[in-house]
């Protein structure tokens, strides 16, 4: 099985390229990648929010697998997506 270096490591290639194409300047990539990440979710019909919330329990769970807790990969993770405007009716 492969280690969270060996993903790091891929994902740090994915980023540097994202970053090399988009020209993200002085923003961190990984952010930008991110949001270009929920666009392609969207584009095949994937739920971006359903996908990051499980996911990020898996990382926590593989981060904190050493420390002999049974984390399991939904481990009391919780994604909010609040507005930061007020909604205009419709």
């Amino acid at each position: 099985m492969l280690g969270g270096r060996d993903h790091a490591a891929w994902a740090a290639t994915a980023a540097a390229a994202f970053e090399s194409h988009c020209r993200t300047g002085d923003e961190p990539a990984i952010g930008d990648f991110i949001c270009e990440l929920g666009h392609l979710a969207e584009q095949q019909g994937l739920d971006f929010p359903d996908e990051v919330h499980r996911k990020i329990g898996h990382w926590y769970a593989a981060r904190h697998a050493n420390e002999g807790d049974i984390l399991g990969p939904d481990a009391a993770v919780e994604v909010i997506i609040e507005p930061r405007w007020p909604r205009r009716a419709p």
